[in-house]
């Protein structure tokens, strides 16, 4: 018995290093019906917790915009606490649907792309959730040279990541979006650049 309990506690511990970072937890204030959400524009990384709490007197929702609808805390009391974690990059506006007009916010979720430079032909990986799409959405990712036009790169990807190797140096920049097959989507994602040199 003895050795069963010393391999079982063995795996949990090698799991615990060898597993990524724990993701943080990303605080929210509902303030008021003047003030409203604080802060009002919330960043964090995909695989990350929002927590609202509600430190009005009176009652809230935080309420993720439809089509989306991705989260929807019902009715919260004085002191409540209500929290959803994201696991896609992108921009999910949100209100609280008691007071939709003076309360809103959005959670803003960058990309990630590794690594951050390399000459013409690296391998950089865009992810762009921490998991693979759930059944029903799919990802889009668009990609611009310098200040160009964005273009569409990925269009209804389902894997978390992406390889990008570039032909010709310049700066990068990429962003993506978390989309409904029935057609809600979030917004783009803030953008992540890399920088691609000639390797001469």
């Amino acid at each position: 018995m003895r050795r069963f309990v010393s391999f079982v506690l063995a795996a949990v511990l090698a799991l615990m290093v060898a597993g990524p970072a724990e993701a943080a937890t990303v605080d929210i204030s509902i303030v008021s019906t003047t003030v409203g959400f604080d802060p009002k524009t919330a960043t964090g990384a995909f695989g990350d917790t929002f927590r609202w709490t509600n430190d009005d007197s009176i009652n809230h929702t935080t309420t993720q915009d439809a089509p989306l609808a991705l989260w929807d805390s019902g009715t919260m009391g004085a002191g409540d606490i209500f929290s959803t974690t994201i696991d896609s990059a992108g921009s999910y506006r949100y209100q609280c649907a008691i007071h939709p007009v003076s309360m809103t916010g959005v959670v803003r979720i960058p990309l990630r792309v590794d690594p951050t430079s390399g000459p013409v032909g690296t391998a950089f990986k865009v992810s762009v959730a921490a998991v693979g799409a759930p059944d029903g959405f799919v990802y889009d990712v668009q990609r611009r040279m310098g200040s160009g036009d964005w273009s569409i790169w990925k269009r209804g990807i389902t894997t978390r990541s992406a390889t990008f190797r570039p032909s010709s140096a310049g700066t990068w920049s990429f962003r993506s979006r978390l989309r409904e097959t029935g057609g809600g989507k979030s917004g783009w994602s803030p953008p992540r650049s890399i920088s691609v040199t000639s390797g001469y």
